[in-house]
């Protein structure tokens, strides 16, 4: 049985349990996000990116050419 949900809906439920259960403030989520937002313009980028298409490959079991 497979589940399709949206990104955007994990990742604001994520959001919440992590404001509800962790007591962090909205706007410490807000300008987490909004570092992440300036993070993506820097050099860094595509280094995060590789990393980040790694992890899902090793955690989905794929491989890509």
């Amino acid at each position: 049985m497979n589940i399709h949900l949206p990104l955007l809906l994990v990742l604001a439920i994520v959001a919440w349990l992590i404001v509800r259960h962790l007591r962090l403030r909205w706007w410490a989520v807000a300008v987490l996000v909004l570092l992440g937002f300036y993070l993506a313009d820097t050099s860094a980028a595509p280094l995060i990116d590789n990393t980040t298409h790694d992890g899902v490959s090793v955690i989905n079991k794929t491989t890509t050419k």
